[in-house]
């Protein structure tokens, strides 16, 4: 690992570690996944991931995975990040939203005008979450924007966001309102709702966010036009392409990793338990747990399976020298596996939560909270099944896209 020095204005060169390949960042988290583990049941009771947590993470230089490398990041793509996430979701699925979160939506920071960019990194452990639908309202001023009765659900991790990029509307009388998205300092946060009570996922502290009133300047302002077409202000300062790639199709990467990270999970703590149960079996006794063990492989499998898809289109995305080197079939085709990856992963926990039994329903239950988190994972909205499927549809039958999306979370 080494360390090196940035575009920050006036910032010193960052005393965070960078990680020079995807191995040794692979490499880095499972050093670390014994005390995640051993943290994941107080994660799940506490609703959110320790500060202890996410300083191990921040210090192995993992939180900059995506960053470019003239922002003290290791620039090194998403398969990098997924497999990270996926590492870190295979202990504790929430700890692997919450990074996947921190880490992977910075990418969308590298979108913004670089002065945005270096008020943010000037802090070199400064950490993003995000609000993609932000209520409120978002007029111009003088030198930006004012936003007025601004509140937001599912800001996860915001218990350790020194920042957050918000998705809204820019209203101009007698025009069209322009969709935009801003980042914004912690400080303009009044109050952070603690109503995140939920069945799965609990450790994300996905909470309500509320900003009364607040000043936006200009250049921390980026038309998601701009964002979607890959014409933002920060895709003419970074030279990778992914950074002139549409957010759409390159934002839930940050997050696909934790559904099939909980699917090994599950097959994992499954297959262990198995195999205790199992050594005093007879030769006939095991014979008789054939329909399990299908049960066991065919969940192994579809995690195995969804885990390749999601790999193969990040990778692309990795080595693409420009957008327009993803077909319109492949770029159809990454939300339908982000839907799929996502909704087998769910699958085959279910399936075996099924065959654990009466055990399997307890509170102190490891496979009962993968499941819970494995169920919750999967309702994002980018993970949509229905709308995913019909989109790809939509372009091997040559038909004209939707023209409107999923809503939710």
């Amino acid at each position: 690992m080494n360390s090196q020095v940035d575009i920050r204005a006036g910032a010193p060169a960052t005393a965070l570690p960078t990680l020079k390949t995807r191995a040794e960042a692979v490499a880095t988290v499972r050093a670390l996944l014994p005390r995640i583990r051993a943290r994941a049941r107080q994660v799940d009771a506490d609703r959110c991931v320790p500060t202890e947590t996410v300083n191990e993470l921040m210090d192995a230089g993992l939180f900059g995975i995506v960053a470019p490398r003239t922002l003290g990041g290791s620039e090194l793509g998403l398969a990098t990040l997924v497999d990270v996430t996926a590492e870190i979701a295979s202990v504790c699925g929430s700890t692997g939203w919450v990074f996947g979160v921190l880490a992977g939506h910075s990418w969308l920071l590298n979108l913004f005008p670089i002065e945005a960019q270096q008020d943010v990194m000037t802090n070199t452990r400064a950490l993003l979450a995000t609000v993609f639908r932000f209520a409120g309202t978002v007029r111009p001023v003088p030198g930006g924007y004012r936003l007025t009765g601004g509140e937001g659900r599912f800001c996860s991790g915001v218990d350790h966001a020194d920042w957050v990029i918000i998705g809204n509307q820019v209203l101009r009388d007698g025009e069209p309102a322009v969709p935009t998205f801003f980042v914004i300092p912690r400080s303009d946060i009044a109050e952070v709702v603690d109503d995140w009570f939920v069945a799965g996922m609990r450790g994300t502290g996905s909470k309500t966010i509320k900003v009364p009133e607040a000043f936006i300047p200009e250049h921390r302002a980026v038309r998601m036009e701009d964002m979607a077409a890959g014409t933002s202000p920060g895709s003419r300062v970074h030279r990778g392409a992914i950074y002139r790639m549409s957010w759409r199709d390159v934002a839930p990467f940050s997050l696909i990793g934790v559904p099939v990270g909980i699917g090994r999970s599950a097959v994992s703590v499954f297959a262990e338990s198995l195999r205790k149960s199992m050594s005093s079996f007879t030769p006939e006794q095991i014979a008789e747990q054939s329909a399990t063990l299908t049960r066991l492989a065919v969940a192994a499998a579809d995690i195995d399976a969804s885990y390749a898809m999601i790999i193969e289109n990040a990778a692309r995305i990795d080595a693409a020298a420009s957008p327009g080197d993803l077909s319109a079939e492949q770029r159809a085709r990454i939300p339908r596996d982000w839907a799929y990856a996502a909704q087998r992963s769910r699958h085959a926990v279910t399936s075996l939560f099924e065959a654990g039994g009466g055990g399997a329903t307890y509170d102190y239950s490891e496979l009962q909270r993968v499941w819970r988190d494995a169920n919750a994972a999967a309702q994002h909205v980018a993970f949509t099944w229905d709308s995913a499927m019909s989109g790809y549809g939509r372009v091997l039958a040559g038909a004209p896209p939707a023209k409107y999306g999923p809503k939710g979370r």
